[in-house]
């Protein structure tokens, strides 16, 4: 399966960013259950990803033309509003997409349930 660049690099960076804030709820009981991620949440979870993506990649973007703090810090703004947005349109919180993020990267089934989501999502024709 071929996954965009910008997809896996939005990934990697989310993975990241998921570790640093979400760090202790692995560090909690390993025997405290966690909800069962259904397919239906997984794919939420992934058209948030994407659409995060494209907002970062907006972002990106904007700042690069940018070259005072002030329209800086403005960008970063409405990118963190966007992704607000996003968030509460698939019914998440940033907290529960940290956490699905941070999931994903340490469990292969569920990392190969959302690749095989995302690739349902981004291939044409579908």
């Amino acid at each position: 399966m071929i996954i965009s660049r910008t997809a896996l690099n939005g990934l990697l960076f989310v993975i990241v960013a998921a570790m640093a804030g979400v760090a202790p709820v692995a560090a909690q009981d390993s025997t405290e259950a966690r909800t069962e991620l259904t397919r239906e949440r997984m794919t939420q979870f992934a058209q948030a990803h994407l659409a995060i993506n494209e907002a970062r990649d907006a972002f990106h973007g904007a700042v690069a033309r940018v070259h005072d703090e002030e329209g800086r810090i403005r960008a970063r703004e409405e990118v963190e509003a966007k992704i607000e947005t996003i968030l509460e349109e698939q019914e998440m919180t940033r907290e529960e997409y940290d956490e699905i993020t941070l999931r994903i990267s340490l469990d292969g089934e569920l990392r190969a349930m959302f690749e095989e989501i995302l690739k349902e999502l981004t291939e044409p024709g579908d």
